[in-house]
């Protein structure tokens, strides 16, 4: 239903452009497919896994070695 546009005394017609918000409902394959996109499954990967590790590693062996430096030299 289009409403009438109400006339101003200065002839501006004030919501002649307005419709109203279409209303729809999400079916259940877009229910699916965004709870599918936005929380993929979570699976233990490996070599991330091992990235990490060997970051951190490699992380506290260079801490040890600045303060080997520090102390020794």
């Amino acid at each position: 239903m289009k409403a009438t546009p109400y006339m101003t005394k200065t002839g501006v017609q004030i919501g002649c452009m307005y419709e109203p918000p279409r209303k729809w409902e999400a079916s259940a394959d877009m229910e699916n497919l965004q709870t599918a996109l936005l929380h993929p499954p979570r699976r233990l990967n490996f070599r991330a896994l091992r990235s990490k590790v060997l970051w951190v590693f490699n992380a506290a062996l260079f801490v040890a070695f600045v303060l080997a430096v520090h102390y020794v030299g």
